[in-house]
């Protein structure tokens, strides 16, 4: 299975194209031109990178547009925060089996390096979230694309934006059932070459094979495919069109929403943009 995979989908993957993640967006009246890009939320600092082609793109844009604007009061954060805590006071080790807490205390010792006091601390989240926090402490050094995006586009005096409020995304993750979530991340312990082989695939620019084994994972989970990726892309459009016909914009979002005859490429083309590949 490929459960690993639909949790870095979103948490912060998937064309019918192979081996492309930056893209032009051309009015049909030949207006400014805009680009698209699809990240990956968080990877190894050795393996980060931006192309002078993707520098280039950058520079050539007023405003940077991400799946939810980064730029958050204090209430917000602490808001949200809140939302990522199993309710009742509950932690991971009430919502599994003796057998995976065991499991899941085992791996985080062994392959993240994590304490147990602070693995203690982790069980007070959502499975969703811990399988984040738990990820990031087993690579150690790591880079987001969109972290990165945001202190260029600070440093350049850019406008910023979000295509969707951070409450719309919390309120997709919550979606999911807990017992789904416990599923997924028992599965991402017992399959861990899996985020290997996902990280291999982005940085060849195989979304071709990213995408195939996201749908063939996302049968066992009802609903995952339209509510992460298909309802959201076609929500994001409008907001896209409008920003796009202001000016110039970079659009930076999960590589897992551009493919697909409900992915965001082919929603433009839909709706009479060229998106065109740009080679980096």
């Amino acid at each position: 299975m490929k459960s690993q995979i639909l949790w870095f989908l979103f948490v912060s993957l998937v064309v019918g194209v192979k081996g492309q993640l930056l893209y032009t967006i051309q009015p049909s009246n030949g207006g400014n031109v805009s680009y698209l890009y699809g990240t990956i939320h968080l990877m190894p600092e050795e393996q980060f990178k931006l192309s002078p082609a993707l520098i280039s793109a950058f520079d050539a844009c007023g405003t940077l547009a991400m799946e939810v604007d980064l730029n958050m009061d204090l209430s917000t954060k602490i808001a949200i925060a809140q939302q990522t805590i199993l309710p009742d006071g509950k932690t991971l080790k009430d919502i599994t089996t003796p057998e995976e807490y065991a499991q899941i205390v085992r791996y985080c010792m062994d392959s993240c390096g994590m304490t147990k006091k602070k693995i203690k601390r982790y069980s007070r989240l959502k499975p969703f979230f811990f399988s984040s926090a738990m990820l990031q402490d087993q690579l150690k050094n790591t880079k987001s694309y969109e972290l990165e995006f945001q202190k260029l586009a600070e440093k350049a005096k850019k406008t910023m934006m979000g295509l969707e409020s951070i409450q719309v995304q919390m309120e997709t993750i919550n979606t999911v059932p807990l017992n789904d979530q416990v599923s997924m991340l028992m599965d991402g312990i017992q399959n861990p070459q899996q985020y290997d082989g996902m990280l291999d695939a982005y940085l060849a620019e195989d979304l071709d094979a990213l995408y195939k084994s996201v749908i063939a994972e996302s049968q066992n989970f009802p609903n995952f495919m339209e509510n992460f990726l298909n309802r959201r892309n076609r929500n994001w459009i409008p907001v896209i069109r409008s920003q796009i016909e202001r000016g110039a914009t970079f659009i930076a979002v999960g590589a897992g929403h551009l493919p697909g005859e409900e992915g965001v490429i082919s929603l433009l083309r839909q709706a009479g943009y060229t998106v065109s590949p740009v080679v980096q």
